[in-house]
């Protein structure tokens, strides 16, 4: 707190000339200051009141500003997420389009050696039916030429045996007429040339 002048003594400063007379002063009366001390409040208040405004104000931009950054990030985020799961689809579709075509080449190639595994075994069949046809065919025109060929021989046989039939039966009436005159017939024992005829018969 200042202290007034006038309430310094006077030995303190005995070298300093004396000061002038100061004009009285005015003493308000006791509503004035009571009036002066209500302004300062209000006027207080008042501010108060503009800086809580104020205050608020910026609070309220703030809270603007943060809901906008909060609604950004959130469409950010969305987007983000958005685009994850369009690459994850496409991803998966690429998956599922690779695996499909893997899977239709792996049956394709197996079709293929299936059926070539087919054509295969039919070739093989048809040439083993064919041989056997062919072996078959050999076999039968081999029993055909031997029974040709035994008939052949067969009929050269039998020609040689008649031959020989016939040589004995000149050659044994031949004897006959040489060795004893013609028996009458019925009369004794044939002759040779009848048993050789016989013979021929058979």
């Amino acid at each position: 707190m200042l202290r007034r002048s006038d309430d310094v003594p006077a030995a303190e400063t005995p070298s300093e000339p004396t000061p002038p007379a100061r004009k009285p002063v005015r003493q308000q009366p006791y509503g004035a200051v009571g009036d002066q001390v209500s302004g300062i409040l209000a006027a207080a208040e008042e501010a108060a009141e503009a800086m809580l405004a104020d205050a608020r104000v910026e609070a309220e931009q703030i809270r603007v500003r943060a809901s906008q950054d909060v609604e950004e990030r959130a469409r950010k985020l969305t987007a983000g997420a958005e685009r994850v799961r369009t690459e994850a689809e496409d991803y998966a579709r690429d998956i599922r389009l690779a695996v499909e075509s893997y899977a239709q080449q792996q049956r394709r190639e197996a079709e293929q050696e299936a059926r070539k595994t087919v054509d295969d075994a039919e070739a093989e069949a048809r040439a083993i039916r064919e041989a056997a046809q062919d072996m078959a065919a050999k076999m039968e025109e081999a029993a055909r030429h031997r029974h040709e060929q035994l008939r052949d021989e067969t009929r050269l046989l039998e020609e040689r045996r008649q031959r020989a039939l016939e040589g004995l039966r000149d050659i044994a009436s031949h004897l006959q007429d040489l060795l004893e005159p013609t028996p009458r017939r019925g009369d004794g024992p044939p002759a040779l040339t009848d048993a050789l005829r016989i013979q021929r018969n058979r």
